[in-house]
């Protein structure tokens, strides 16, 4: 494709790759992240290029991690230059190898170079691939019981969500299951979903029923897919490639994803109408091969543990600025947010609006539906999970996998 024709999305990967092609992923990424203005992308990149292949030779261990996404999506973010759903994957490189004392290397090789989220779960599986980015959506279909987080509502607020990642009971029942499936989750960072409607839509949602006939971009998420049929909306199916195309040309009227995962691919540019109903998240993880990880030496896991901790510790601390300041999507925003700046139409849902939702999506209401999905994913692995995520405890960041 000529240059002049790529739009600066697409002439900022080219760039990328091309720099990654000759200097490595993660010294491309370095580099991208990390120059400071008025300096040459090029020279950093043989510079951590040269400091990289140092540290991999030096290590007795290497994670090859794949990254379906871009860095660098953001130039001038407030507070990050990376697409939204990849917070904490530069971080997670440099605890393990701080935390290990070099002994680990981790290689991150972006763009989709070691296949797609459906493709590198398997991967991992199999012990070919050490480490991956992804989904739990996505990484539910090879390690099936992270289905049980997307049952609507069963997580609830964001709060319950942190109190699931730091818990030792859910770490023994729910992330033991995935090991056991052939993924060891190490760091989740959740971002709630809303629902998004195309411009020019000729109503304003905000009740279940309002939705009616509506068709709705959805994954290959069972529970997801479920969920529209239930409310009742006609759940579509579209590639993420062609979600935008769709929205434009109408053949779609609106989608359910994260509003940060929109913004990151300029999806938002054709979005009139975003509505927190908040009953499934976007979850992505850092993955490793549990063939890999149970291989390696005890004080080694213990310190990729210790690693892995600080990151899920940093996602922590930074979603609500992220969401509110960077992504824009609290109602006290700044304008200049991205969001900001597109102002399209926000329905935040009210207490008594939210009930609602609840009530149409609930386990009682839909017990028939449900039943048989908790059996297949795991019940014990459901109830847990609900019980967890709706204690009243005080969300503190706690190291998951010790008593």
């Amino acid at each position: 494709m000529d240059d002049n024709k790529l739009t600066p999305l697409q002439r900022t990967r080219r760039e990328f790759l091309s720099l990654t092609a000759r200097f490595g992923g993660s010294a491309a990424t370095l580099a991208w992240l990390g120059v400071p203005a008025g300096v040459s992308v090029l020279e950093v990149a043989k510079a951590y290029a040269q400091t990289e292949d140092e540290k991999k030779k030096k290590a007795d261990h290497v994670i090859l991690t794949g990254i379906t996404e871009n860095p660098n999506r953001w130039p001038q973010g407030k507070l990050s230059r990376e697409q939204s759903n990849l917070t904490g994957v530069v971080q997670w490189k440099e605890n393990i190898e701080k935390h290990t004392g070099g002994k680990v290397y981790v290689d991150l090789q972006y763009g989709g170079a070691l296949g797609s989220q459906i493709d590198m779960p398997k991967k991992l599986q199999q012990g070919t691939l050490q480490g991956a980015h992804g989904s739990t959506q996505n990484a539910a279909a090879s390690a099936t019981v992270w289905n049980v987080i997307d049952f609507p509502y069963q997580v609830g607020p964001i709060e319950n969500f942190w109190r699931l990642v730091y818990s030792k009971e859910f770490n023994d029942v729910v992330r033991k299951k995935s090991e056991q499936q052939g993924l060891v989750t190490t760091a989740i960072f959740p971002q709630v979903r809303w629902i998004e409607y195309r411009k020019g839509l000729d109503r304003e949602i905000r009740r279940p029923e309002e939705i009616k006939g509506l068709k709705i971009r959805v994954t290959g998420s069972k529970l997801e897919q479920t969920a529209f049929k239930i409310l009742p909306a006609n759940p579509t199916p579209v590639a993420w490639g062609e979600t935008y195309n769709a929205l434009k040309e109408g053949a779609v009227d609106g989608l359910h994803v994260g509003p940060g995962p929109i913004a990151d691919v300029n999806i938002s540019e054709v979005i009139g109408q975003l509505v927190d109903t908040e009953f499934m998240y976007n979850s992505d993880a850092m993955y490793l091969s549990t063939k890999w990880y149970r291989a390696l030496p005890a004080a080694i896991q213990e310190q990729i543990m210790e690693a892995c901790y600080d990151t899920q510790v940093f996602q922590h601390k930074n979603y609500e600025p992220y969401l509110r300041d960077q992504w824009g999507i609290r109602p006290n925003s700044p304008e200049d947010s991205i969001w900001g700046k597109l102002k399209p139409k926000f329905i935040f849902l009210n207490d008594k609006e939210r009930a609602v939702w609840e009530d149409f999506l609930s386990y009682d209401r839909n017990k028939t539906i449900y039943d048989p999905l908790i059996e297949q994913f795991g019940r014990k692995e459901y109830e847990t999970t609900g019980k967890v995520a709706h204690e009243k405890s005080k969300v503190e960041p706690r190291r998951w996998w010790k008593a």
